[in-house]
């Protein structure tokens, strides 16, 4: 009995208590937020992981992990992935909310950066082969910082770093060409161009080159034939000019003018012979041997793979050989007198030998 007496009394003393205001209820306390990103720094549309899992609540627990990215976008969770769609730095608030409505915000900002843009700008897109061909990226940006490096693919197995680089392709064809730009936040972007790479245009003509043989010279008597050999040992031979000079030195006595009387008489080598008679102190005797070739047009990589095209299908041997040159002289009288003696016993001449030549000129149009 006594002791639920004591019970009793207890129990009357603590309602005392709190009807007096003596004893009150223990305040909530506000979670922590707390959280960290897996990187600070990100390429535009690479993805982040945002980690709240280390907030807390010491009297009770968390409910709620609201996220604001600050690029207009949120989402819910301990734990969210989010990709950040242009660059600029952004500041990523966290608010958590435990379950007696209590809340915390924690923050951090993220840089993101934007992507170079690569950009080829060529000297030409239809190159000839063997022939250089400059390629420039110095257009090539980057919005928010600088281009680090440039480096090319030429599509033919050749690469190579730089700015500005020159290029000459060994082969024909289309040949894809591609350059990849990194900034100096490590992000890279790549931009390619087709290049058509063709043979080389040579045009073949023919040049006429003049030449000459070292001059004969002799002096011929009256009635006096002389034989000469001349050897023309050239090929592509287009025309060859023999001229005889000469000079009568007595006229006649009777009728007062000079009558010395030459003649000049050449072959050829395929027995085609020409002969002039003349009193005027000169004679000329021309051959046209051949022509020269017309003008062609070729494709090939190189000026000596062009011209072995053409190799010696245009190539004639006419005029090459032994020429039989005759000189005679008729009549060396001038100063004659009625006893007949004649002063004028002959007559030096001079002959000179030209010919004309056609020789391959290759020109690269």
């Amino acid at each position: 009995m006594k002791r639920k007496l004591a019970m009793l009394a207890a129990a009357l003393a603590v309602a005392g208590l709190l009807l007096s205001g003596c004893v009150t209820k223990t305040e909530n306390r506000p979670p922590t937020a707390v959280f960290r990103p897996s990187t600070n720094a990100v390429n535009v549309g690479q993805q982040v992981i945002f980690d709240a899992q280390n907030s807390t609540d010491r009297d009770g627990k968390i409910i709620r992990y609201h996220w604001d990215f600050g690029d207009s976008t949120e989402d819910l969770g301990v734990s969210v992935i989010h990709a950040f769609g242009a660059g600029g730095n952004y500041t990523v608030m966290l608010t958590v909310t435990d379950n007696d409505g209590k809340k915390d915000r924690a923050n951090v900002t993220v840089h993101v950066n934007e992507y170079p843009k690569a950009r080829i700008d060529l000297s030409t897109n239809e190159a000839k082969v063997l022939a250089p061909v400059g390629f420039c990226a110095q257009n090539s940006t980057d919005a928010d910082g600088s281009i680090a490096a440039c480096r090319w693919d030429f599509g033919d197995g050749v690469n190579a770093t730089g700015m500005q680089i020159s290029h000459a392709y060994q082969d024909t064809g289309t040949f894809t060409v591609n350059l990849t730009v990194t900034d100096d936040f490590g992000a890279r972007n790549s931009r390619s161009v087709d290049v058509l790479v063709v043979l080389r245009s040579f045009e073949i003509s023919w040049a006429l080159v003049p030449g000459s043989l070292p001059q004969v010279s002799d002096v011929s008597k009256e009635n006096t034939t002389i034989n000469k050999t001349i050897a023309l040992p050239f090929a592509n031979m287009t025309r060859a000019e023999f001229r005889m000079t000469w000079r009568d030195d007595f006229p006649h006595w009777l009728i007062g003018a000079y009558n010395d009387d030459f003649s000049l008489k050449v072959g050829d080598p395929s027995n085609n012979t020409q002969l002039v008679r003349d009193m005027a102190g000169n004679i000329s005797i021309n051959f046209s041997l051949a022509e020269p070739p017309a003008p062609i047009l070729l494709n090939a990589r190189t000026e000596a793979e062009a011209q072995a095209q053409v190799g010696d299908k245009y190539t004639k041997q006419v005029g090459a050989g032994s020429w039989n040159v005759t000189v005679m002289l008729g009549e060396a009288g001038g100063a004659q007198e009625v006893t007949g003696n004649d002063l004028d016993t002959g007559n030096s001449w001079k002959l000179d030998v030209t010919y004309f030549q056609y020789q391959l000129v290759v020109t690269e149009k």
